[in-house]
């Protein structure tokens, strides 16, 4: 089976989601045995392997479940009983994310400071790179590392899912892209995981961050010629969206002795705002109204 398969299935699915799906669907075939190929036919997705997912924690729960509806569909079989665990684990979880208990997994991967522990590690990386100051000329391996400094300041200052993975630097820019100078870079997320809910993301790069690309990108240009904003150690190739989530999941658990993945960091980064939002949250409630209707509220001088 192909991923050319699994976009043909899916076609109202973003391309971003379509990865995701693609990683877990092989994620799901290893668990069943199937470490090598996916195979020809569907009968792998069967009762006995949605058992042993049912068992999981609830986020592996969710993750599977769905890639087994993901698969069956790709393999145009029928699998309601795949279909039901899909839609419970994705309500369970809906009502623990509603109730703000935090998950075991959560617990269990929640850094000391919360958000702020990734605005740590992202000056304990960059003072380990003293040597790349005055380099002109930078290897493979240097850029490799800037980078991963680059990426972990990037999510301690803005909590995007996997979208910076399919950033672009160089034209055709395409839906994903970043552009600046100096101190001013915007970044352009036109394609991700809600864009026809919400539209487009665009951010204003800090300082910090904007720092960090000017001096990353004239290395990364000479460097590699694919296009995109990050790159892998050995081939020099673009660097995939599993591969860097891997990179962020790696770096967490040895600097930090925690395996934080993006949906964490998500979660760190609204949970360090909790009491801002419980407070505007009150404020709706006693006016009666939703959140956009007391941004038209706001008169600013």
């Amino acid at each position: 089976m192909s991923y050319a398969l699994l976009e043909k299935a899916c076609t109202r699915c973003k391309p971003s989601s379509i990865k995701t799906y693609w990683a877990n669907i092989k994620a799901l075939a290893k668990l069943a045995g199937h470490a090598e190929t996916l195979p020809a036919g569907g009968r792998w997705i069967s009762d006995a392997l949605l058992k042993r997912v049912r068992s999981m924690p609830l986020n592996r729960f969710k993750r599977f479940s769905t890639a087994g509806v993901k698969a069956a569909q790709m393999y145009k079989v029928s699998r309601p009983n795949w279909s039901k665990a899909m839609s419970e684990s994705t309500e369970k979880y809906a009502r623990l994310r509603e109730s703000g208990k935090r998950t075991k997994r959560e617990h269990e991967n929640w850094p000391a400071g919360g958000y702020k522990a990734l605005g740590d590690l992202a000056r304990k990386l960059h003072s380990e790179l003293g040597d790349l100051e005055n380099k002109k000329t930078w290897s493979r391996s240097d850029l490799y590392r800037f980078q991963k400094y680059l990426i972990v300041l990037f999510y301690s200052k803005h909590a995007l899912r996997g979208d910076l993975a399919d950033v672009r630097h160089k034209k055709p820019l395409g839906s994903n892209w970043i552009a600046g100078k100096g101190k001013h870079y915007k970044l352009h997320i036109g394609e991700h995981k809600t864009s026809r809910a919400h539209g487009a993301i665009q951010i204003d790069l800090g300082p910090a961050v904007s720092q960090a690309l000017d001096t990353f990108l004239p290395h990364l240009r000479k460097l590699t010629n694919h296009g995109y904003l990050l790159t892998t150690l050995r081939s020099g190739n673009r660097l995939q969206r599993q591969d860097m989530l891997r990179l962020i999941r790696n770096v967490t658990k040895e600097r930090l002795g925690k395996n934080i993945g993006v949906q964490l960091i998500r979660v760190l980064k609204v949970s360090a705002s909790a009491a801002e939002i419980d407070k505007a949250a009150a404020l709706q409630r006693e006016l009666g109204h939703s959140g956009t209707m007391q941004k038209k509220y706001i008169s600013r001088e």
